[in-house]
């Protein structure tokens, strides 16, 4: 489901609006926090925290594989210092390495932190006799890499907290561009990989499980799981406020569609969108 990309947000299993930045990432990505205002504070000469909040509404499925979608509304707050630390939704980081190779290339790497929320099993019917799925926090690291307005992110990381206790992969590749004087967009594609114990938490179905839900047994394993493209629209309404929306598909693949509770109770076709008011500090 990580369609989208990267940035603190507030904690609870309740909260829907989690849920939401936590699909959000891509388009998130590409906002004023980006590289491009970052050169903008440096060249005013700025000082070294960037902070933005906001608060908008998001379109966004109920579980990863459901057809069941709810607009909710969430806050949004993103912090970073200088180059080197954020904080952006779901993920903290740091950029340990940091090479500029030239004027027009920039590269960074280093650990990052994260959750994924849990999959209460009262939190959809469709999820019924499946169990609960705990909260996730998830470690590993990042390579980041910025040529002019295009952009590559890579990352793989692994849930510690025992909610899904697998490994995923994470890749995206985009490209920013100006519309008009005040109106910037962001599009990227994006794919993501699980192995066998990530795709067995969400998408397998064992015999008492079978049992409890009514749905078939079946075996997940790790592969593919999805590829995805997403869209922002950037408008800056004055110096410090931004209105943006976002959308994005994402389609799940291999064992994560042909599982049971993709295909009989939910579907591969992920679908969300957004419209957040924004103020940058």
């Amino acid at each position: 489901m990580p369609l989208f990309r990267v940035s603190l947000t507030l904690a609870g299993s309740l909260p829907a609006w989690r849920h939401a930045l936590l699909i959000l990432a891509i388009p998130l990505a590409a906002l004023p926090m980006s590289r491009t205002h970052a050169q903008e504070r440096e060249e005013e000469g700025g000082d070294d925290w960037q902070v933005m909040i906001g608060a908008g509404a998001m379109y966004v499925h109920d579980y990863e594989g459901s057809n069941d979608h709810e607009v909710r509304p969430f806050p949004f707050i993103s912090v970073a210092y200088r180059d080197l630390a954020y904080v952006r939704g779901p993920e903290i980081g740091i950029n340990i390495l940091r090479l500029k190779p030239s004027d027009d290339l920039q590269i960074k790497a280093g650990p990052i932190a994260r959750y994924r929320r849990d999959r209460p099993e009262d939190r959809n019917s469709d999820l019924r006799g499946l169990g609960d799925v705990d909260l996730a926090i998830e470690l590993g690291g990042a390579l980041a890499v910025e040529y002019r307005q295009a952009f590559f992110r890579a990352s793989l990381v692994k849930d510690v907290a025992g909610g899904h206790d697998g490994l995923v992969g994470e890749g995206e590749a985009g490209i920013r561009f100006d519309l008009a004087d005040r109106l910037s967009a962001s599009a990227s594609a994006s794919a993501s990989w699980a192995d066998g114990d990530y795709m067995s938490t969400y998408f397998s179905v064992t015999p008492a499980q079978s049992v409890a839900s009514g749905l078939p047994v079946f075996d997940a394993g790790s592969g593919i799981k999805d590829v995805g493209a997403g869209l922002s629209l950037n408008y800056q309404l004055g110096s410090r406020w931004m209105l943006t929306a976002v959308g994005g598909y994402s389609r799940l693949l291999g064992d994560a569609a042909d599982a049971p509770l993709v295909t009989e109770r939910g579907s591969p076709d992920q679908w969300q969108g957004g419209l957040f008011l924004a103020y940058r500090f």
